[in-house]
């Protein structure tokens, strides 16, 4: 029995034991990993609700919402009574903005809400804002104060888009005895429709005008402070008392300074290409002017020589500025400005051929088609059989694809006028516009190297951004018949939308998907704000917390964005456009990067810091600068905080397939049964041992 029980057995069951406990304790690792969660929040939201008369007025309801890790990224939606508008894309949306903020996959959870209302509600994404906050509160543990109520779309990039009614929804949220009301930032007036009835003589006149509304003072008389508030994170801030911290944008300039010196050769390649494309088009139709004129006489040919003229003078302008922005280093900044005179160099040239060809247009229609139709084909069969797809290479996809179906917008609205002038005209965008694209498809020459994409990354995100236009189109047509819309960036939108639904491959509906979101925030903010400069404002801060969180994994095209907003900053509407497409880009790829890598960027690591009184979020980085005085949003408390930890690097965390995702509800019971076979070894190596030494001390 000695013999058999040993030294050598006993040194293989410590062994084993050793290998038990190493076992064990990486379970538990796995389990702090997988960090198991169920919790629970409630929130008072506001919405709209029509009276019998078609009148508005604003009820409240109760959001109740839910998270559970380990989950496997679903998303389950409730509402009472049924929501007039489908809520389901907005509260996904929500769900991945809380899920990056909170550090954590969105595939290692599942996220429950439930809206309980007294009354039928104008549903939609008014309410998605506080549903991130929710969801992001619950992920961390943080209590929320509720007597704090917020209206705002969430966006993908975090930033709270405008919605409507807020006279309506700051009126429902001091019935609730709500003390605070958070308000998409820029949106701190409101314009109500009042009858107001006149008499002129004998006769009565009625008629319909626009009264603007402070919020702030109205809030004022009815016992509420109304806030304005950039982006969930700051709504966060507010809502937690200050216990989570809104991170401070310190954006990694040396990516950017080196992205901008790699492409420096190729801008200036693209801005002699362009250069002297546009002087071949000019002599070609010098060429021909003469002939073209001289087919007509009389107050035509005056009509299409003072046509000529402007033409001229507008593609000189253009080219002139060109020249002037690539002298001062803006490379991007000078080829876009080139661009807009290659757009009248071409209109100069088709407007002479179609004079002398009547089939001219329909015949330069054609051919322009195929090529579009080749670059979107082109690029789709590229990624789909690249071996790697990292996130430039996607970049470069996404606006190359962007420009092509421009291109073919374009060329549709050519073919259907009927005017020589506009129709010439508006094919000669779609030219200026394909050349553009086969710019951007060239740099597919150039090798690149980052985080490998997979196409189901792909596929996901264009399900995410398809379901989210068709939310936010649904919620714009809700209102489209009592608000006048602005039909010229409404139909940009709506074009891209239409395409978006109508295409079948997943990059063709990211790319349409992010373009007409663009212009329908652009439609928003048209008609809910009168604050542009807020609005700029706003994405500015939105823009450089999305910077910070990426790190060093820019694409490319993100410096090229920013040389050129800088340039539109006397036009602000196209200012905000391209900077709503910059921050809807960059939320996109922060997304796609996250996933593919299995890493989530820290953005509540909880270290606490000292009491303090005032809180003011103040954000230094500026893309596009405004001559507006920014007046720090302050709350106070005297409350211990978590600060947020923001570093470039990436934070690596567990990676969760679908097989550990349904592996973690059972790590407790693996655990337990690891840590009885331990004590069974533990106690029949304990019990050799005892036995042993008695018979060593019995025949000693």
């Amino acid at each position: 029995m000695l013999r058999i029980l040993g030294n050598t057995s006993i040194k293989l069951l410590v062994t084993l034991v050793l290998i038990s406990l190493i076992i064990l304790s990486s379970n538990i690792l796995t389990l702090n990993s997988f960090s198991i969660v169920d919790e629970s929040r409630h929130v008072v939201i506001v919405a709209v609700s029509t009276l019998p008369n078609g009148s508005y007025t604003g009820v409240s309801a109760d959001l109740y919402v839910r998270v559970v890790c380990p989950g496997s990224g679903h998303v389950y939606v409730e509402t009472y009574p049924l929501s007039e508008i489908d809520l389901q894309a907005s509260t996904r949306i929500a769900a991945l903005v809380a899920s990056q903020i909170a550090n954590r996959s969105f595939y290692s959870c599942d996220f429950f809400t439930s809206i309980k209302s007294d009354s039928p509600i104008i549903g939609g994404p008014s309410a998605s804002g506080v549903t991130a906050v929710a969801f992001t509160a619950a992920l961390l543990g943080m209590p929320l104060n509720e007597s704090i109520v917020m209206t705002g779309m969430i966006m993908p990039d975090g930033s709270i888009g405008p919605v409507g009614g807020l006279k309506y929804k700051l009126e429902a949220a001091a019935s609730r005895g709500a003390k605070i009301f958070l308000v998409p930032y820029g949106q701190t007036t409101d314009v109500e429709y009042r009858v107001v009835t006149t008499r002129r003589g004998p006769f009565i006149y009625q008629q319909i005008v626009p009264v603007t509304i402070d919020l702030i003072s109205y809030g004022h008389q009815l016992g509420v402070e109304v806030i304005p508030v950039a982006n969930v994170y700051e709504a966060l801030q507010i809502f937690t008392n200050g216990l989570f911290r809104a991170p401070t944008p310190r954006i990694n300039t040396e990516v950017i300074d080196k992205v901008n010196n790699m492409l420096k050769p190729v801008l200036s390649i693209w801005i002699d290409n362009i250069s002297k494309h546009i002087d071949n088009i000019i002599n070609e139709s010098k060429s021909i002017e003469s002939k073209a004129l001289n087919s007509f006489s009389g107050w035509t040919r005056y009509y299409i020589i003072n046509a000529l003229s402007n033409i001229d003078n507008m593609m000189n302008s253009y080219i002139s500025t060109a020249k002037s922005l690539a002298d001062s280093g803006q490379l991007y900044s000078s080829s876009s400005s080139y661009f807009s005179a290659l757009i009248y160099a071409y209109w100069r040239l088709y407007l002479l051929k179609s004079i002398l060809n009547n089939s001219y247009i329909a015949n330069q229609a054609t051919s322009i088609n195929s090529s579009i139709y080749r670059i979107i084909d082109n690029v789709n069969t590229y990624i789909m059989y690249r071996p790697i797809v990292d996130l430039t290479t996607l970049s470069i996809a996404i606006n190359t694809l962007d420009r092509a179906y421009e291109a073919l917008i374009y060329l549709n609205r050519s073919l259907a006028s009927q005017d020589i002038l506009t129709s010439s005209q508006l094919l000669a965008y779609s030219s200026a516009r394909l050349y553009t694209a086969n710019l951007w498809l060239s740099l597919f020459n150039y090798s690149y190297t980052g985080t490998e994409i997979s196409s189901s990354d792909i596929d996901n995100m264009s399900i995410y951004v398809e379901a989210l236009a068709r939310n936010i189109y649904s919620y714009i047509i809700s209102f489209s018949s009592s608000i006048q819309l602005p039909q010229d960036i409404f139909s940009e939108a709506s074009t891209r939308y239409e395409m978006m639904v109508e295409s079948k491959r997943s990059l063709d509906k990211l790319t349409l998907g992010i373009s007409s979101i663009s212009y329908m925030y652009l439609t928003l903010i048209s008609v809910f704000t009168q604050n542009l400069d807020a609005t700029i404002d706003a994405l500015n801060r939105t823009i450089g917390i999305t910077l910070t969180l990426l790190g060093n994994a820019i694409p490319i095209d993100v410096p090229l964005y920013m040389d050129l907003i800088k340039t539109y900053s006397g036009d602000k509407q196209t200012a905000i456009y391209m900077l709503a497409r910059l921050s809807m880009l960059l939320s996109i790829y922060r997304i796609i990067h996250g996933t593919a890598m299995g890493r989530l960027y820290t953005t509540t690591s909880p270290q606490t810091v000292q009491q303090y009184t005032n809180v003011c979020i103040i954000t230094p980085i500026t893309i596009l600068s405004i001559s507006t005085t920014t007046i720090p949003m302050c709350i106070t408390t005297t409350t211990s905080l978590y600060t947020s930890s923001i570093s470039s690097r990436e934070t690596i965390t567990l990676t969760i397939t679908h097989t550990e995702k349904a592996m973690a509800t059972n790590i407790f019971l693996f655990d337990i049964v690891a840590i009885a076979i331990l004590t069974l070894v533990l106690g029949l190596l304990l019990g050799i041992i005892i036995f042993r030494s008695s018979v060593v001390r019995r025949y000693s």
